[in-house]
Order: C-alpha cells, then sequence, then structure tokens
C-alpha cells in the first residue's frame, strides 16, 4: 500500500560554506523532490490493485491454470492431476471464481497422460519377457 506524505511547497537551500548568515547573497528556494508524492496524479494515492481495470466476470482460479500448465507438460502430470482435483473442489465450494474448464481439461490430460504410462510400462513389459 501506497502512502503519500504530506505536501511540501517548497524547503530552503542549504547554506553554501563560503556563505555567512546576513551577507549580500539572495537566498535560493530549491524545491524538494519527494519522488512520486511530488506528482499529483491522483492515481498512486490509495492502492495500486485499485488502479487496474475492473474485472467483468468472476475471478480466475489459479490453481486450475497451473494444473492445466502442470498437466500438459506431461512429466508433471501427476502433479497436475492432483492440482486439477484440488482446484475443482475449490470453484464448486466459492462458487465466485471461474477456471472450471482449465481443471477439468488438466485432470483429463493428467488421466490420459497416466493411461499412457500404463499402456508404455504394459507393452514393455511384454516385449522384454516375450523375448
Amino acid at each position: 500500500m501506497f502512502v503519500k506524505p504530506p505536501a511540501a511547497s517548497a524547503a530552503p537551500a542549504k547554506q553554501h560554506d563560503d556563505e555567512t548568515p546576513g551577507s549580500d547573497h539572495h537566498t535560493v528556494f530549491t524545491p524538494v523532490s519527494q519522488a512520486y508524492s511530488a506528482d499529483n496524479n491522483s492515481a498512486f494515492e490509495d492502492d495500486p490493485e485499485d488502479n487496474v481495470a475492473p474485472q467483468s466476470g468472476p475471478r480466475l482460479n489459479r490453481l486450475a491454470v497451473w494444473a492445466l500448465i502442470l498437466s500438459g507438460l506431461g512429466i508433471t502430470f501427476p502433479i497436475g492431476l492432483v492440482l486439477g482435483y484440488r482446484a475443482r473442489g475449490q470453484i464448486r465450494r466459492t462458487r465466485g471464481q471461474s477456471g472450471l474448464p482449465f481443471a477439468d481439461v488438466a485432470i483429463w490430460l493428467g488421466w490420459a497422460y497416466l493411461g499412457v504410462l500404463v499402456f508404455g510400462l504394459l507393452i514393455y513389459s511384454w516385449i522384454l519377457f516375450a523375448a
């Protein structure tokens, strides 16, 4: 959360070593730079999340997206399969999230990879022991 510090109009310049108080030099005022708070843009007043465009639908379940990614990679399909079931349970419980198709596809991919793995092991063992 960003907190906007109180605005300071200007601060007096620091006195140089060669100047003495009461000399005839004019005092120069330099504005103090306060990073983003010097900008009068009200977009950064409270929370940067408030500045994002409003969502038009329910929030996407990130666990479902991760499940789909991990199931799609192939070698990590067991993790994707477990995450797919967990994501589907979360989506059905909360009813305020989307992503059920992602979770379902992750589950289907996980079972498909498991089937291919089991089939491949069966074929491999048949070839190995048949000879």
